[in-house]
Order: structure tokens, then C-alpha cells, then sequence
């Protein structure tokens, strides 16, 4: 994979891309079987699956590319690819822009620290140093809605709570290009008007947007083109 962002207009290229993911295979997933195999000293046989198959494709800033697909047809394995979490077992990977992954919101939260300390924490995340975050702090807190509560534990705080965080974090930052599976989960309904119009203007300032969904409305809203996979590979 190269990686670039020095005054290169943002851009993601992938070219003839596959990924081979290795699991354990089925007849391994019996206890008695693995007890057995690990008293023999013998390797539990390995099963790869063909997650991503002569993937092609070319996106520039202004993309909106919504990514459809019934379960298991590679949206996650691509999206994880773009945003350089998984790289290629064979092909080329060329990414010009710092990428945002939002894949996982509760990435790097920690329910031990604090509200205000997991601000910094999920920061290291999304690709954003120490100072970015801090200059992004009061606008979290305010959004978040949690006062005073930004200073007690993560355990404390409902899920309501946590995910207004969550939200208020990932939503703060400036992709170049940004990476969203499902899009992002608000909280509470009196949360919901408020997180829309945000959760559109952070898209509206990305460069290039990937998104994996399963909400056609979803993807023709936000998304200018669309593409289709089955059985990691793009069929439309």
C-alpha cells in the first residue's frame, strides 16, 4: 500500500486487489477436536476465505461512493482495506489523503478513563494527534451534552451516554477521506435531530466518502455513485 498526503490531491486507487483471510476450519471448531490436536502437538488446520477478489477501482475528491451487498459480499474487507486496517494479499493499494476510519465508534475507548481522557484516546484512532483533539474539546463536551459527567469514568455513563460520546468524537474530526460502516449510531431520540445535521455536514466536509450499507435510502441519499459486490468481487 502507498500512502501520500503532501499537497497530492486526494484520490484512492485499488488495482486487481485480493484478500485471503485465514480461519480455523469448521471441523476445528469442535473442543474435543482441539483439545486432542493440542495433546498430538499437531497445527489446527487452516481454511482461507476469498474475502476480496480482483477488486479494481478509481475515486477522486467529490466521491460519494455508497458500497451494497447482502452479508459476507466484502463491503467491511473493502472498507477496511481503504482505510489501511487490512492490507492486500496481492494487488496495488495507492491512498493520497489522510483517511478516517468509522468503522467501529468504540475503537480505543477505555471504560476505566474518563470521558475527557477517551477523547484523546479515540483521537489516536482517527488519525488525529494530541492537539487537534484539544482544540476539539469544548466543541465534544457541548454537543455531547455531558457537562461536568466528561470527567468521571466511562463505566458510569449509560449507553445513551456512551454513544453520545462516541458520536460527538467521530463527528468532530475533518476527514480527507472517511470511512463509515452503517453509518453512525446517535443515542437517545432527543439526541437524533441534532446528530443528522452533523452527521451531514461531516460528510459534507470529506474529500471522499466510502459507505457500506444495507439502507438503499441511506446510500441514495448520501452517495453520488454506487458499487455492488457479491462474493468479494464487484458486480456492479
Amino acid at each position: 500500500m502507498t500512502c501520500s498526503s503532501d499537497d497530492q490531491p486526494v484520490k484512492v486507487e485499488l488495482s486487481k486487489v485480493d484478500v485471503d483471510l485465514p480461519i480455523l476450519g469448521s471441523h476445528n471448531m469442535n473442543l474435543k477436536r482441539r483439545v486432542a490436536q493440542s495433546l498430538a502437538r499437531k497445527s489446527p488446520e487452516i481454511e482461507i476465505v476469498a474475502a476480496l477478489r480482483d477488486v479494481t477501482l478509481k475515486a477522486k475528491t467529490g466521491d460519494r461512493i455508497g458500497l451494497v451487498g447482502h452479508n459476507g459480499a466484502g463491503k467491511t474487507t473493502l472498507l477496511r482495506v481503504v482505510a489501511g486496517i487490512l492490507s492486500p494479499t496481492r494487488g496495488d493499494v495507492r491512498i493520497s489523503g489522510s483517511c478516517v476510519s468509522m468503522i467501529d465508534q468504540s475503537l480505543g475507548l477505555d471504560p476505566q478513563f474518563t470521558g475527557m481522557e477517551n477523547i484523546y484516546r479515540r483521537g489516536i484512532f482517527l488519525n488525529q494527534d494530541k492537539e487537534s483533539m484539544a482544540g476539539r474539546v469544548e466543541d465534544i463536551v457541548e454537543f455531547s451534552g455531558l457537562r461536568d459527567r466528561i470527567h468521571h469514568p466511562l463505566y458510569t455513563y449509560s449507553s445513551g451516554m456512551r454513544a453520545r460520546l462516541a458520536f460527538s468524537i467521530a463527528t468532530s474530526v475533518e476527514p480527507e477521506i472517511l470511512v463509515m460502516d452503517e453509518g453512525l449510531g446517535a443515542a437517545d431520540s432527543e439526541f437524533n435531530l441534532r446528530a443528522s445535521k452533523r452527521f451531514t455536514e461531516l460528510i459534507g466536509r470529506a474529500g471522499i466518502l466510502f459507505l457500506a450499507s444495507h439502507n438503499r435510502s441511506m446510500i441514495d441519499e448520501y452517495c453520488n455513485k454506487t458499487i455492488e459486490l457479491a462474493g468479494g468481487r464487484i458486480v456492479g
